[in-house]
Parts: structure tokens; sequence; C-alpha cells
């Protein structure tokens, strides 16, 4: 039987969180139009909802009881109004033998656009997790950081927007859609 410490279960949770980030982000990509540009400075091809997704393939199963164990998964969401307000739902979800543990982020603030780079800047947030199945949950306020990102629009080969965030360090890459 595996076992977690608490602390190494929220190590393992921070961590991850760490790692949403960078797996929400992308490498640098030229520019994008800066046409349609709002008072507030966001780009009218930047507004509105766009979603990143992403869960393993590899499922696993319980050798004790036959079922299968919840599935690894990351998603972010988020939407931009026209004035610069934003709303941020992220979820993660890692599976590590019978342990399922999950952290949930909603956030809301304003984003700074200054040319290709991007800044969430949170004012108000909420974070939430449980760790291994055990019932331990745990849930904090305003502990959101501000993230900053290269963005760029590309045309995918169905003919959809496609938004890229970047790390500034390059590392980071996700690729954003519309919902459909």
């Amino acid at each position: 039987m595996y076992s977690i410490t608490k602390s190494k279960a929220a190590h393992l949770l921070t961590t991850s969180a760490l790692s949403l980030g960078i797996i929400a982000s992308l490498v640098f990509y030229p520019s994008a139009s800066q046409a349609g540009k709002n008072d507030a400075g966001v780009p009218a091809e930047l507004q509105g909802e766009w979603r990143y997704g992403r869960i393993s393939s590899i499922q696993y199963q319980d050798s004790y009881t036959g079922r299968p164990a919840a599935p690894n998964g990351s998603s972010d969401q988020f939407q931009l109004a026209s004035n610069g307000n934003y709303q941020r739902n992220r979820l993660l979800q890692i599976t590590t033998y019978n342990c399922a543990s999950n952290l949930f982020i909603e956030e809301k603030g304003k984003v700074k656009i200054e040319g290709q780079r991007l800044t969430f800047q949170p004012s108000d947030s909420t974070s939430k997790g449980q760790i291994c199945n055990s019932g331990r949950t745990y849930s904090s306020r305003n502990s959101a950081k501000a993230e900053t990102y290269e963005w760029s629009i590309e045309t995918n080969e169905s003919g959809q927007q496609v938004l890229l965030l970047a790390t500034p360090d390059g590392k980071g890459l996700a690729h954003y859609g519309r919902p459909q």
C-alpha cells in the first residue's frame, strides 16, 4: 500500500499547481494585430472565452477493487471582457496509485495587455483541493498571484482561432480554443 504524508501531498499539489501554470503557457510567437484595441487595451481578438484542457490517455485500475482510478488531467478556462476584467477557472487532478488529489482555482481580476504581453492580475481568488481521496480538504482565499504570458493568435488547419500563451522563459506551452 502506498502512503503519502499530508505535507508531501500538499507539496505535490502546490508543485502541480505551479506546473499547471507552466502547462497552460506557451512559447513566444510573432505579433498578432493590435487592431480593434479598446480603451482598456484589450484587443478585440482576445476578448471572449478561451479554453484549454488535457487529460491523460493512460487509465489506472485499482488492484484491489478492479475499478478504474480517476484520470490525470488539467483545464484552464477564462473570459476576457472589453473593459479588461477577467474570470478564470482552473482544475488540476493527479492520480498516483490509489491516491487521487485535485486542486480547483477560481479567480477574478484585471488583465493588463502591453504589446504581446498579457498579465492576469487577480483581485479575488479561491483555491480548493482534496488530498488522496481521504476527505482531507483545504481551501484558501486570495492566494492567486499575477501571471504573465506572451500571446499570439493563429488559425489552425480547421480554420479556427487558437490563442497561444507562452511563459516569458519559453518553457511552457498551451493552445487555447474557443468553445464550440
